[in-house]
């Protein structure tokens, strides 16, 4: 393994006094790949959207993309918990100077994502036209979803792998390796995406195979990455394996997290079903400024998972002090992008809109502009709330993340769209307001949480098993 570079990303994590520096430097590979992400989101309704069909077709592919979004993220949220998990026990051990105990975390945390990516797979496959139905899809759109389903759910196992990979390099502070394969397969998406549906016109197979191919074509390269390469720390084959100690551990941080995002993503299918009865095209336009949203969100998103890295080694550390700084730096960065992001992207909804899913698609243009406004006006905000869920899975405090998000869904979110829905005329509008006073509310909870945070080491110092 290369020590200088191993040296390198340990001291701008522990010890290199410009935090700011090291943490921009070490998000802008996210952020990259992150930006290619969303383009790549955006890529299956640009093309589904030009397809050579009529505009009722059009909006039931669409909408049957929309709806599988949320379900697909219900399914994602356990391999995310694995990998938040992951960094947050990893980067706790590299920090204490455990790096052969953190390394057999890693193998363990390989085998249990491909055992339950696989058994997502299964599930989803055969679950896909009940879940279909229970979304409220019908006709074309229930057609639709369940093809596009069924090529996504292959997927899972090889997804579920790479995210226990690009763990463990997160853990590290190793945020160039798992981009290199992200941008590679998200280009490979994007090419395949416009010649099965743009050249072949296969429509939403074409849409659901390319996503499946690039996905597949990344794994045997991480795990050579994982297992032979001597530019890190490797795994050896004797790292993996089921441990029922380490088990117990890793799900100790996984289920929170996993559990936040399983409610997170349940909470947006149980409103996209709400959406849907408003109409395929409200549908899509939901999805549209959803997507147009995360878009600016990005760099946030790269910073926080930098940030749940310096958090998890300072405090590994014994340097609380840091880790705390490291926070205020990150969300005071995050604040400032989204403010300024914000600002550059309102002026231009329209003409935004308007490239993802057609000039022709006016009635849709319209309605992803209205949500637009509303939602992009509360981005700040998020800002922070990414922030504060930083700062919990990187000290290890889970179970905060989970109240924060569970809260934000379920106590807010779904309960006041119910309430416009059924007890006032303003019709979907409702639902932005909905998630704008969500948005707002849930940063008080999120402050007094934040408080309860004392920054101090939640693993074991020693093997788990030998205790």
């Amino acid at each position: 393994m290369n020590k200088d570079v191993h040296l390198s990303r340990k001291y701008r994590i522990l010890e290199d006094k410009n935090i700011l520096k090291s943490l921009v430097i070490m998000a802008l590979p996210l952020f990259m790949s992150n930006i290619l992400k969303s383009l790549h989101d955006i890529v299956d309704s640009y093309f589904l959207a030009r397809m050579d069909a009529s505009e009722e077709v059009v909006a039931s592919t669409l909408a049957a993309v929309n709806i599988h979004w949320p379900i697909y993220n219900i399914f994602m949220a356990l391999g995310i918990g694995l990998g938040i998990a992951g960094v947050g026990i990893m980067s706790q051990y590299l920090g204490s100077g455990k790096d052969e105990l953190a390394k057999s975390y890693g193998g363990k945390l390989v085998t249990y994502a491909a055992i339950m990516g696989l058994a997502v797979n299964i599930l989803l496959f055969f679950g896909a036209p009940i879940i279909s139905t229970m979304m409220g899809a019908k006709g074309d759109t229930y057609t639709f979803s369940v093809t596009y389903f069924r090529y996504r759910s292959l997927e899972f196992t090889f997804v579920y792998v790479f995210l226990a990979y690009q763990a463990i390099r997160q853990a590290s502070g190793d945020t160039l390796s798992p981009v290199i394969l992200s941008v590679t397969a998200i280009i490979i998406n994007m090419i395949l995406t416009w010649y099965f549906i743009g050249y072949l016109g296969m429509g939403i197979a074409g849409a659901g195979l390319s996503t499946l191919i690039s996905q597949v074509v990344i794994v045997p390269f991480a795990i050579y990455n994982l297992f032979f390469t001597n530019k890190h720390n490797r795994l050896a084959a004797t790292d993996l394996g089921i441990d029922i100690p380490i088990l117990k551990e890793i799900s100790r941080f996984a289920m929170p997290s996993a559990a936040a995002h399983a409610f997170s993503a349940l909470g947006f299918a149980v409103i996209q079903s709400m959406i849907l009865s408003y109409g395929d095209v409200v549908s899509s336009g939901f999805a549209t400024g959803n997507r147009i949203s995360s878009l600016l969100l990005n760099p946030v998103m790269a910073i926080g998972a930098v940030v749940t890295a310096f958090i998890g080694q300072n405090i590994g550390n014994n340097n609380k002090e840091r880790a705390i700084k490291s926070y205020k730096i990150a969300r005071n960065l995050s604040f400032s992008i989204m403010v300024v992001g914000v600002l550059l992207v309102i002026p231009f909804a329209k003409p935004i809109a308007e490239f993802v899913v057609g000039s022709r698609n006016q009635a849709i243009v319209v309605v992803t502009v209205e949500y637009s406004i509303w939602i992009l006006g509360t981005q700040p905000l998020m800002a922070l709330f990414q922030t504060h869920l930083s700062a919990f899975n990187g000290s290890g405090n889970n179970k905060y993340a989970f109240v924060m998000t569970f809260t934000r869904l379920w106590l807010l979110r779904v309960p006041l769209v119910l309430f416009f829905k059924y007890m006032t005329t303003v019709g979907y509008a409702g639902i932005w307001y909905a998630m704008v006073i969500s948005n707002l509310l849930i940063l008080l909870l999120g402050s007094y949480l934040f408080k309860k945070i004392k920054f101090e080491r939640k693993v074991r110092i020693d093997d788990v098993r030998a205790a």
